[in-house]
């Protein structure tokens, strides 16, 4: 059995990992390659990469000199989720690729935040010159997790 903790816990390390460092890799693109709201089709009518800085929290919502609780908050929240890859109630195989998603995204944004002050955001969705917001993998993979886990606990769990 503490074999196949370990390899668990391995293979979590590894999945997490993989999110960072696609994240991170994408935005050290992006910065290096684009200049500030320089904006390059990839989908003509559907997406574009929209080079943007986020200071502040999700959908670009920002509270003056709180830069500390940008990175303190999601840190302290990060752990608690790590801590309940272990908890009874999230050992589905479900819940666990959810909370690893949301923990890689989670990382993957207070790095930015901890080097660079703000999140990079690019990817930019617009169907029928309708935009949403401009997000980064790290969020995407946050959403994705937290899709996955709803689903997970309200669906499959029954």
């Amino acid at each position: 059995m503490q074999g196949e903790e370990k390899t668990k816990s391995i293979m979590s390390f590894f999945i997490v990992c993989f999110i960072v460092l696609i994240d991170q890799i994408s935005k050290i693109f992006i910065h290096q390659s684009m200049d500030l709201y320089q904006s390059v089709t990839i989908i003509p009518s559907l997406l574009d990469f929209t080079y943007i800085r986020n200071e502040g929290i999700a959908f670009g919502i920002n509270f003056e000199g709180s830069r500390i609780f940008f990175i303190v908050f999601p840190i302290v929240i990060t752990f608690y989720l790590i801590s309940l890859l272990r908890d009874k109630e999230f050992q589905s195989s479900s819940s666990q690729i959810s909370l690893l998603l949301i923990i890689g995204g989670a990382i993957g944004n207070i790095t930015d935040r901890i080097f660079r002050g703000y999140v990079v955001d690019f990817i930019d969705f617009h169907i029928n010159g309708v935009h949403w917001y401009v997000f980064n993998i790290a969020d995407s993979s946050v959403t994705i997790g937290l899709l996955f886990l709803l689903y997970s606990s309200i669906i499959i769990q029954r």
